[in-house]
């Protein structure tokens, strides 16, 4: 339960600043959270007894508990902890389909059919959906006020290099990926998980690996951060 949470209110999911692992253990440990929809019921007053937990560290957490509720859909479907779905497959989702319900009520041949998604994470997505406990889990948070439309796409929106590419993004860059990604998909273009002859470009950052030898070998364009600043 404990992990399920973290990885929810991590960063690269729900970025919800202040939940982390000790403020989770105390919250578990008397029965305040139970399972990530719990999160959205924290009340100052049950907060304010918690250790290392002042009146600031409370009305911050419960500030970014409020924003969270706004994240993308991409972000709130990784953030459930669906086996096998990444980030990659989290985009991909909400690319395609309108609104999470829309991704419940789908068939597994749908969802296999996505690029990114596949067979196996398409099974597994499906399965996921199946769980009377997940529907529960799903209600909850649509009760708390999640978003759970994807974002509309823009008619023609689109930028000079980068609308109706593929981008792969590895190793260490100076931004996080999630953000690297944002500033490709506000532009037109897509970000997947694999290289392959598809691929329009690999933007490799420091250590990169098996990504950057397989685009060498398929020919893929390979940009380095540089590269990829000017182009933005």
């Amino acid at each position: 339960v404990r992990r399920r949470i973290e990885h929810f209110a991590s960063r690269g999911a729900m970025d919800i600043e202040g939940l982390g692992e000790a403020v989770i253990n105390q919250l578990v440990r008397q029965k305040l959270l139970g399972d990530v929809g719990d999160i959205y019921s924290l009340q100052a007053g049950a907060l304010n007894e918690l250790e290392r937990m002042g009146e600031k560290s409370v009305s911050n957490l419960l500030g970014a508990v409020a924003r969270s509720k706004s994240r993308p859909l991409w972000r709130l479907l990784f953030g459930l902890g669906i086996l096998h779905v990444g980030v990659s497959a989290a985009r991909a989702l909400a690319d395609h389909f309108p609104n999470l319900d829309a991704i419940k009520e789908s068939s597994v041949e749908e969802l296999q059919r996505i690029p990114d998604v596949g067979e196996v994470v398409g099974q597994s997505i499906h399965d996921f959906f199946r769980e009377p406990h997940n529907l529960e889990l799903i209600e909850k948070l649509r009760r708390a006020g999640l978003r759970f439309e994807a974002e509309e796409k823009k008619a023609g929106a689109g930028a000079p290099g980068f609308k109706a590419t593929t981008w792969v993004i590895t190793g260490t860059l100076s931004q996080s990926r999630d953000e690297i990604a944002d500033l490709i998909l506000a532009r037109g273009g897509k970000v997947t998980g694999s290289v392959s002859k598809k691929t329009s470009f690999v933007l490799a950052g420091e250590e990169a690996g098996s990504k950057l030898e397989k685009a060498k070998k398929l020919g893929v364009r390979v940009l380095d951060e540089a590269e990829f600043r000017n182009l933005l």
